[in-house]
């Protein structure tokens, strides 16, 4: 229980310093050119819980995204993602990016996920992440948040998110 505390609270401490900085730059950036990179290649790694098993563990995301638009709100992607449990919990997915304000992007990806402890356990799942981006020129660090579930399996994520644009 206290684990849960303090990553909630982890969270919500970097959420509000992030923001805080923003609101203090936000005049400045409405009179400069807002730029987002055509590519971004990132990693989110955190703690994950397991709620099927009733388990933390360390999960690792990797992801590949092209923006879409001028208006570079939208993005498509490929993603694989690492739970390093005992069962070595694995996902590819397909990520649909959407970038509703500034700094917050939104992922949802479909795609599969596999057990190496399990042969024949590939079955369709689904990924859910909301993030928080602090950009620092072509570099993009933040809180992350997300839910991952198939047929047999719910666990949700909270980590740091780390991103070069290209």
């Amino acid at each position: 229980m206290k684990i849960k505390s303090l990553l909630l609270s982890a969270f919500i401490f970097i959420s509000m310093s992030l923001a805080a900085q923003n609101h203090e730059h936000e005049h400045e950036l409405d009179h400069q050119h807002k730029h987002h990179y055509m590519y971004e290649l990132g990693i989110s790694n955190g703690v994950v819980y397991n709620a099927t098993e009733k388990e933390f563990a360390y999960g690792a995301h990797v992801h590949f995204i092209r923006t879409i638009g001028e208006s570079q709100k939208l993005g498509i992607g490929i993603g694989y993602e690492r739970i390093f449990d005992d069962h070595k919990h694995n996902a590819l997915n397909i990520i649909l990016h959407y970038r509703p304000a500034e700094h917050l992007s939104l992922n949802i990806a479909p795609g599969v996920v596999w057990l190496d402890s399990e042969k024949n356990s590939l079955k369709p799942g689904l990924h859910i992440e909301g993030l928080y981006e602090f950009e620092l020129g072509r570099f993009h660090i933040g809180p992350i948040i997300g839910i991952g579930f198939n047929t047999e399996d719910l666990h949700a994520s909270l980590g740091l998110h780390l991103a070069v644009g290209f």
